[in-house]
């Protein structure tokens, strides 16, 4: 059986980074990263060009939290916890099987530096740990490579393709599924 009981919300540390809830404060922010057409090039989701766009989004991730349907964590830099610049979590949970998707986006400015594969370390030990997940999937889009790499390094296996899974913007799109299993 999951917990999906988020009160209080979870903090989770590495080395460099300190992953906490995303609050209304973080609008601008939000907007930064949401609204930037680089960084949700492969997301199928409206941007958040506005203030008020960033905080629909806030409000959506806080109402995941409440709901129990979703967990999703700010990126911040450890030393200075103030400003995200990417966000991470599990996006939709399947109680019935044991099962989380997760998601991720980073500002462009911040790719390459390994920020990712170490939240990812993190959120997949509470995911196992704290909400007794058996399995974490992954959806991409097949177009991009340095999120398959970023799966392929964090011991994710290729699970299926399907092909015009949904249609955004009226472009239908592939999805390809990764998948790792707890370590029993």
């Amino acid at each position: 059986m999951l917990n999906l009981n988020f009160h209080p919300f979870p903090e989770l540390k590495t080395e460099r980074l300190l992953l906490r809830q995303v609050m209304p404060t973080d609008a601008k922010s939000v907007t930064r990263i949401r609204g930037n057409e680089e960084a949700m090039q492969y997301i199928p989701r409206p941007r958040a060009k506005t203030l008020d766009d960033a905080l629909v989004v806030v409000k959506m991730l806080t109402d995941g939290i409440n709901e129990g349907k979703s967990i999703n964590w700010a990126i911040t830099n450890a030393i200075d916890p103030s400003e995200i610049f990417g966000i991470m979590g599990f996006v939709n949970f399947y109680p019935e099987q044991n099962k989380a998707e997760i998601g991720y986006m980073l500002h462009p400015s911040y790719w390459g530096k390994g920020y990712v594969p170490e939240a990812i370390l993190e959120v997949e030990k509470f995911g196992f740990a704290q909400i007794n997940l058996q399995t974490i999937e992954a959806k991409i889009d097949p177009r991009n490579e340095n999120s398959r790499k970023i799966l392929l390094r964090n011991n994710y296996l290729f699970d299926r393709l399907v092909q015009k899974e949904m249609s955004f913007q009226g472009e239908d799109l592939d999805s390809e599924y990764y998948i790792k299993n707890r370590i029993q």
